[in-house]
């Protein structure tokens, strides 16, 4: 009853697509969204090239009445004085009729970006399995890409262990996503639904 939109992460696709996509999702359906990732990729700057490809963001983001844009940065975009305020600039402009904003940011720790956005609709991307989480009172993302990157699956273990940390962080916030993006996603998530009881 979710998913996450990578397409979005090349474009923005076109009222055609967007609006299939809303006919063919059933009631209570939810969709967060990948941001094109050349806002990422200059750095969080605040050019005027960004600010279109926000509003359009924010126009498809109202559109499928998604709970989250989704901004992932390259492993080179590293916690710096500079970067750090970038990004704080960046999320202090971003468009109120996005619900939430998550940051994607591999090469930084979940605290570090927490205490650098302090902000209350934006929060951080976590592997349940890898980092620590920081507390969010309205939403956790999760992200699973692979126990050994995209191209591995999540064994049984895995797969418990990831239930195990649903079931832990869903008494501290009010709705967890939690994102497969490796190889074997539908069927990892079928197993992990059926393991909650959904």
């Amino acid at each position: 009853m979710a998913v996450e939109l990578s397409d979005t992460e090349l474009g923005i696709p076109g009222a055609g697509t967007v609006g299939r996509w809303v006919r063919e999702s059933p009631e209570g359906f939810a969709f967060t969204v990948r941001a094109p990732k050349i806002i990422a990729e200059s750095g969080f700057a605040k050019t005027k090239e960004n600010r279109a490809v926000l509003k359009e963001l924010a126009g498809l983001v109202e559109t499928l009445n998604a709970r989250a844009a989704v901004f992932t940065a390259p492993d080179t975009f590293k916690p710096t004085r500079a970067t750090k305020a970038a990004l704080q600039a960046f999320c202090s402009g971003l468009p109120s009729s996005i619900p939430t904003i998550v940051l994607d940011l591999p090469a930084w720790k979940p605290s570090v970006v927490m205490d650098t956005v302090a902000k209350r609709k934006v929060i951080t991307a976590v592997d349940p399995l890898q980092e620590e989480w920081p507390v969010h009172k309205k939403m956790a993302y999760l992200q699973l890409p692979g126990p050994a990157g995209h191209r591995s699956r999540y064994d049984a273990e895995s797969l418990e262990a990831i239930e195990a940390r649903c079931l832990e962080i869903a008494k501290q916030t009010s709705e967890v996503f939690c994102v497969f993006r490796n190889i074997d996603m539908h069927a990892n998530a079928k197993s992990l639904r059926a393991a909650l009881g959904q």
